[in-house]
């Protein structure tokens, strides 16, 4: 939804829409990382959904350039435009270290392998970009994850878990965002499926 209104240049929309995600993720972080301190976890939450939102801006930085036409508020954007960025591909883009960056404090914050900050970061820019291999490298990165939240898991529970992920990740593709509660209704099952095996997991353990 975030993006959705910084296509619109509806700032206000722009900024009500991520304060709700960080707290959605922040709240998620914490049910996901139960032996982590509430505060870090929630922490983490908010520098994932940071990252999120620099790789959209990256991602969408042409189609974001008419947003600096206006008058922009403060905090609407996680970053500026870098000045050279008309002669670089978005692969180039200097803000993917801070993507990275990002993820690193995450997985400081989570005691979370940091390998992970930079396969995901790699599996943003493929993905984004529409460029084949990225399923590969987002069931690497979330192998990493899944591990770390369920540490009784053998391999192939790890592998199936990731493999949902990136399912996931593909009917989040197909949302067409004409009717927010249609598309995540799509991917509800997936979702609830992948959340009741990491919680069956854990008690098993």
């Amino acid at each position: 939804m975030r993006e959705t209104h910084l296509l619109s240049c509806d700032f206000d929309a722009a900024m009500t829409a991520a304060e709700r995600a960080v707290h959605h993720m922040s709240e998620a972080f914490v049910a996901e990382f139960p032996d982590v301190p509430t505060e870090r976890a929630e922490h983490a939450g908010e520098l994932f959904m940071r990252a999120l939102f620099l790789q959209d801006e990256i991602e969408n930085r042409d189609a974001f350039d008419a947003c600096f036409e206006h008058d922009v508020p403060p905090g609407a954007f996680v970053s500026s435009v870098p000045d050279d960025s008309e002669s670089d591909a978005i692969n180039d883009d200097p803000r993917w270290r801070d993507v990275r960056e990002l993820l690193g404090t995450v997985c400081d914050e989570l005691d979370i392998n940091p390998e992970y900050a930079t396969l995901h970061t790699r599996f943003w820019r493929l993905h984004g970009q529409e460029v084949d291999g990225w399923e590969t490298v987002a069931r690497r990165a979330h192998r990493i994850k899944v591990a770390r939240m369920a540490p009784s898991a053998d391999g192939k529970t790890i592998d199936n878990l990731a493999q949902y992920f990136v399912v996931g990740v593909t009917r989040h593709d197909e949302w067409v965002r004409e009717s927010p509660e249609c598309d995540v209704s799509s991917a509800i099952d997936i979702v609830a499926h992948y959340y009741q095996r990491l919680f069956d997991l854990r008690d098993e353990s």
